[in-house]
């Protein structure tokens, strides 16, 4: 199956229960705590995604940021904490308030997809968003998957611009990718 059925076929999947998200969330809480605080991404989840929002007040030391989608199709990170406002694709994403963050002084990446696979290959909405910036990232940052289980599949399609992710953070908990040799 190629990324553009397999998106058709994962888009049909059902909101994802706030319980689960929770429990994702409570995870991550977990595996975050010991590290030393800097800057992470988080989203806001749209209904098929993992909402793990609470994570942003149960760690305060850390710098929030959120996406947002530029005018220019560009994604941008901005502070979490600045009024959220409704892009027309159906997310929230922070308003143009307040400075960007360059992708360098970002440690921590949590990303939302479709689909993932053990060895760390995501399918996104077919945007390219997240692999434009994370191609640009510190070689030290960590790119975590964020998704459920039912939604580890065996394998999924990628090309030669997708970034993988060193961790999977699902209901079972958060553990390293297996990458392929």
């Amino acid at each position: 199956m190629d990324k553009i059925q397999l998106r058709a076929t994962l888009k049909s999947f059902l909101r994802v229960p706030a319980e689960t998200g929770l429990v994702v969330a409570g995870h991550l809480f977990s595996w975050l705590s010991p590290r030393v605080p800097g800057s992470i991404t988080s989203y806001r989840a749209m209904a098929d995604e993992v909402d793990i929002s609470s994570l942003i007040d149960r760690l305060p030391g850390w710098r929030w940021l959120l996406p947002r989608v530029e005018a220019d199709n560009s994604l941008t990170w901005r502070d979490a904490r600045v009024p959220l406002e409704k892009h027309p694709w159906g997310m929230e994403q922070p308003t143009d308030r307040g400075p960007i963050v360059p992708v360098h002084e970002i440690d921590v990446f949590l990303v939302p997809g479709l689909a993932f696979d053990r060895a760390g290959r995501r399918l996104g909405r077919g945007s390219g968003f997240y692999d434009r910036e994370l191609v640009n990232r510190r070689s030290d940052s960590v790119a975590v998957g964020v998704t459920v289980e039912s939604r580890v599949l065996e394998f999924v399609p990628t090309e030669q611009h997708d970034q993988a992710m060193r961790f999977l953070a699902t209901e079972s908990g958060v553990n390293a990718s297996i990458p392929t040799t």
